[in-house]
Formats: structure tokens, sequence, C-alpha cells
């Protein structure tokens, strides 16, 4: 599936560059339907409803996978900030 974006945005919020890294490469090693929803909603900016229709998804399953890939992320945040 390709999708066209047209006005990609960029982080704004206070982080270092070697935390956004951290981010970038723990939401890169999500599973696929939780990368793509992670992308789309904070690198892109996307709203959740409409990640649903362009992946051609129920909503309720976008906001279930994106639970789950914040909760992923934070757990690997958590496991790096304690290492």
């Amino acid at each position: 599936m390709h999708v066209k974006i047209e006005n990609q945005k960029t982080w704004s919020f206070p982080l270092n560059d070697k935390e956004k890294l951290e981010v970038k490469q723990i939401a890169m090693n999500l599973p696929a339907d939780e990368r793509a929803i992670v992308y789309l909603k904070y690198w892109l900016g996307m709203g959740l409803k409409h990640i649903a229709q362009t992946l051609g998804m129920e909503l309720y399953d976008v906001k279930v996978t994106h639970a789950k890939a914040l909760s992923l992320m934070r757990e690997e945040l958590l496991n790096l900030k304690s290492a």
C-alpha cells in the first residue's frame, strides 16, 4: 500500500537528539501494524480516524493497536532508562 503524504510534520517536543534517535529506533522495531500507526500519527500528524480510513481498518482496531504500540514503546524506553 502506498500513501501519498503532502504535509509531513516534524517532532516538536523537548527531546535531545539522542533521545529522539532512541524513540525512533524503538518505533521502527515495532510490529508492522503498530509501526504504521505510530508513524502516521506522530511523524505525519494524522488523527486516528484518518489512520483507520487510510489503512482500511476499523477505528476501534486502530485505537487498540495504538494503545498497544504506546505500551510497548513505554516499556522499551523504561528499560533503556534503567540500564
